[in-house]
């Protein structure tokens, strides 16, 4: 009896010593200021900055009216305009003779990372006004439609819900090689809350929106913690869990980015499996149909291939390195497929990764990077907006030339 007695005093004081550490710790916390992350609620927003907000349609999009200082890469001052645009505001009306360029994309479109004097559209639209093809036209407007995390899926959902809208001459597609082809598949892109296209049982291409119906904690495993799936009125009032879910998450982001560079460097060669078979096969059947219906509203498509930053480094050495590691054959692999894409399906295709090599070998310089984030790598610089704008423009310009496209 008195053992358990003694067992019994003993755990109680051990429940007690732990009670008082738990206190002390919330205690402690609070005083110091020291936060962490609340649980993921029954509903939540999906959305990859402040300036984003949660769509039925397209899983996210800009926030209508939104602004603010960007400074986690590049730096900007963000303005969304009142019809959820990076852009300035334009009448959904198109005025008369003026030609309009609507610009379909990733964050490499969107470009919250320069001012939006610096971007590719911004400055493109300056080009093209000294187009001797365009020279009868008062205007040209080039309207970004560009969202950050953006695959094909989003954008032909994106052409079909808002560009039409504003009655384009010319479409323009931004595809980036580094991950439109992994956020195009369900098996391989993290972030479900999210559009995608399947093929269904008579080979017709068609939407699933499933992902309405998932729940915040289904979305994205890799912004989940173990935290998540305890009670909520335990996590919403304990600053210890807040804090350890915080540490979670942060160790999964750190992962994240491990395991998505070792992912993607796969965008860069022949398809392994079945999986990326069909993550190709639903890209490119995307980019047909969206493609497809830009003809049938008369207007002109251009698909523009942005490289992988490796695929531009200004060292050779560093891309021979990171071939052989990687057991790559041509690195210009995805370049060549839609390439082979556009001529197979009779749009044109401009490729840009190889020029943009070539310029940055030959000047020694960074088209991709900024000083405040990944020096050389992530996103376009104000060098990589500016040498877009003018391939872009070219080759616009030139087919401009060639069809004189009639005014709409």
């Amino acid at each position: 009896m008195s053992k358990l007695k003694n067992l019994g005093a003993n755990l109680g004081l051990a429940l007690s010593g732990l009670l008082m550490g738990v206190i002390i710790g919330e205690v402690g916390l609070r005083v110091a200021g020291i936060k962490g992350y609340p649980k993921i609620g029954d509903f939540g927003e999906s959305a990859p900055t402040r300036f984003h907000t949660s769509d039925p349609d397209l899983g996210w999009k800009l926030k209508p009216g939104v602004s603010g200082d960007w400074k986690e890469e590049g730096a900007s001052f963000v303005q969304v305009n009142s019809e959820g645009l990076r852009d300035r505001e334009h009448t959904k009306a198109k005025p008369p003779n003026t030609l309009r360029v609507a610009v379909l994309g990733d964050s490499f479109t969107e470009a919250i990372h320069v001012p939006v004097e610096q971007t590719f559209w911004s400055k493109l639209e300056r080009k093209l006004g000294n187009c001797e093809a365009v020279k009868g036209r008062k205007n040209v407007e080039v309207i970004n439609f560009g969202v950050q995390g953006y695959g094909t899926a989003q954008e032909l959902v994106m052409l079909r819900k808002k560009v039409w809208d504003y009655n384009p001459d010319i479409v323009v597609l931004a595809f980036f090689t580094g991950n439109d082809i992994i956020n195009n598949s369900p098996k391989l892109e993290y972030d479900l809350y999210r559009p995608f296209f399947v093929y269904d049982a008579s080979g017709k291409l068609v939407p699933d929106m499933s992902f309405r119906n998932r729940a915040p904690i289904e979305r994205n495993e890799r912004a989940v913690s173990f935290v998540d799936r305890l009670p909520t009125w335990l996590v919403n009032n304990s600053r210890i869990l807040q804090v350890v879910k915080k540490a979670d998450i942060e160790m999964k982001k750190r992962q994240l980015s491990e395991d998505f560079t070792a992912l993607s460097t796969k965008n860069l060669k022949p398809p392994e499996d079945a999986v990326w078979e069909n993550a190709w096969r639903v890209t490119e059947g995307s980019i047909v149909t969206l493609r497809n219906e830009v003809v049938q509203k008369n207007a002109d498509f251009l698909l523009v291939v942005i490289g992988d930053p490796i695929q531009v480094d200004r060292d050779p050495a560093k891309r021979k390195n990171f071939m052989q590691e990687n057991n790559i054959q041509n690195l210009f692999y995805p370049d060549r497929r839609l390439e082979k894409l556009g001529n197979r399906e009779g749009f044109r295709v401009l490729t840009l990764a190889e020029q943009f090599q070539s310029y940055a070998e030959k000047y020694q310089v960074c088209a991709h990077g900024f000083d405040n984030s990944v020096p050389c790598g992530a996103h376009w610089n104000e060098l990589g907006h500016r040498l877009a704008s003018i391939k872009i423009s070219q080759n616009l310009c030139q087919q401009l030339k060639q069809s004189q496209l009639p005014q709409r």
